[in-house]
């Protein structure tokens, strides 16, 4: 598939990376680094895993439904063979296979992203806050988004919880939008979208290189105080912790550099997510539309990101679009690819 020849170049420049800088190849985020890259991927294969089981079941679930509704609940005169005969079709050896390595490809897209956002400081040390601080108190009429947000919004205790679940709410959403596609898109949009996906964390690889911030919570905490008893804080706090190991011990394994602001990755994913549902369903494409508004305000609302880290976000999903566009027509016959699945 195109998407693991793009992951093959990926994971060349992880290595000849940490070759060139004489690193080890840290783990898990969150205090698990010293684990080491193979056990971080082999933790993921393992939750992904119970994770397709589940939607597997929900699909069967679904179309039984289906298939009772149709019939007026008459369950004597369900046409129990060709359901069966329907569901052996869609989950045959050598469709689960393909399953399997379109799951494979992302898992090993996050581990190689996670390696490569560890080396931003060895990279490019220099950060770019000023710049972006600036730009991002231009666009807001004088005061940061941040500020913007806090004061309509306000900063009681039951807003941030709200806010922060919604940036908690990512994670899920992330990993459903994917089985979506694996389980019930056509193979060939199912491709497209995986090579976005991952082409988008390519590109956002460079970004982060070329233009590395920490983002507003780490450049001016004093507009955040209001936070200070919150998950999220302590979340950002362990963050900031992982740096100054890094920094105290350069190449420890205990540790891991996760802290970057442009672009938002967040947003990109979930502009991916929408711009490809919508060839699903208009429904699924409506309630992902809704959770990227929810997104844009809570990277911005909690101090992740500036409105420009988030615009940037945009432009890549469209770069990595098309792009994506171009390697699956170009490729077509290596995959199952037709232009009336753009």
């Amino acid at each position: 598939m195109p998407v693991e020849w793009v992951l093959l170049l990926f994971g060349a420049l992880v290595g000849g990376l940490y070759h060139y800088f004489d690193l080890p190849m840290p783990g898990e985020p969150g205090g698990q680094a010293k684990e080491g890259p193979l056990l971080f991927y082999i933790k993921q294969i393992l939750t992904a895993a119970d994770l397709y089981c589940l939607v597997l079941l929900l699909y069967v679930a679904l179309q039984l439904v289906r298939l009772i509704v149709r019939h007026r609940f008459r369950l004597k005169d369900l046409p129990w063979r060709p359901f069966w005969r329907h569901l052996s079709t869609r989950f045959y050896g050598e469709q689960l296979f393909q399953d399997a390595r379109f799951m494979n490809a992302l898992l090993i897209m996050f581990v190689e992203f996670a390696l490569l956002k560890n080396l931003i400081p060895v990279i490019n040390s220099q950060v770019y806050d000023e710049w972006f601080f600036s730009v991002d108190k231009r666009l807001c009429g004088g005061a940061t988004c941040s500020e913007f947000l806090h004061g309509m919004l306000g900063t009681s205790a039951p807003v941030l919880s709200f806010i922060s679940e919604n940036y908690f709410w990512y994670y899920p959403y992330m990993s459903l939008v994917a089985l979506i596609f694996i389980v019930g898109a056509p193979r060939a949009l199912a491709q497209q979208y995986m090579c976005t996906f991952v082409l988008l964390f390519m590109f956002g690889t460079v970004s982060i290189y070329a233009a590395p911030t920490w983002g507003p919570i780490y450049y001016k905490p004093q507009l955040f105080e209001f936070m200070r008893d919150s998950e999220i804080y302590r979340l950002q706090e362990s963050l900031w912790a992982m740096k100054m190991i890094l920094e105290s011990h350069p190449g420890s394994r205990e540790a891991i550099f996760m802290i970057s602001g442009f672009p938002s990755l967040h947003v990109a994913v979930v502009m991916t997510g929408t711009l490809y549902l919508r060839r699903l369903h208009w429904a699924l494409a409506a309630l992902s539309a809704i959770f990227l508004l929810l997104t844009l305000n809570s990277t911005m609302y909690l101090g992740w990101h500036y409105l420009g880290d988030d615009i940037g976000a945009i432009l890549l999903v469209y770069l990595a679009h098309a792009v994506s566009k171009q390697i699956a027509w170009s490729w077509r016959g290596l995959c199952d690819w037709s232009p009336t699945a753009q």
